[in-house]
């Protein structure tokens, strides 16, 4: 699988546990009806529900960002050999072509025609 469909992959996780947290959160209003202890269980169950989902989000994150720095590592160790070659070739180049110097000419005046009449 590459880096890009995990990563991707990873980030949906996120969202979806995000979304179940938000919907633990609505559903946590205490009930008038039911007596302090039942209350008192409910908030209880909720409390734990909600530290799950947060930590299986961290874990997530975790691993979101494990597989971030290896894609970002791999990415810039192409470049890196990318500029590594480039470089070589370029050495390469100057070594074998060196300048020259370019002599001039020296211009020789052209003795003039004078013309006949």
């Amino acid at each position: 699988m590459s880096s890009e469909n995990k990563l991707a992959q990873i980030k949906q996780k996120i969202e979806h546990l995000r979304q179940e947290l938000a919907t633990i959160n609505q559903s946590t209003q205490p009930m008038p009806e039911l007596i302090n202890a039942t209350n008192i269980l409910r908030t209880n169950e909720y409390l734990t529900h909600v530290n799950e989902k947060k930590t299986e989000i961290i874990s997530s994150y975790e691993e979101y960002a494990k597989d971030l720095e290896q894609f970002l590592a791999s990415v810039l160790e192409r470049k890196l050999a990318f500029l590594k070659k480039t470089r070589a070739r370029l050495q390469k180049k100057a070594k074998k072509k060196p300048k020259r110097k370019r002599i001039k000419k020296s211009k020789k005046k052209k003795p003039s025609k004078k013309r006949r009449r």
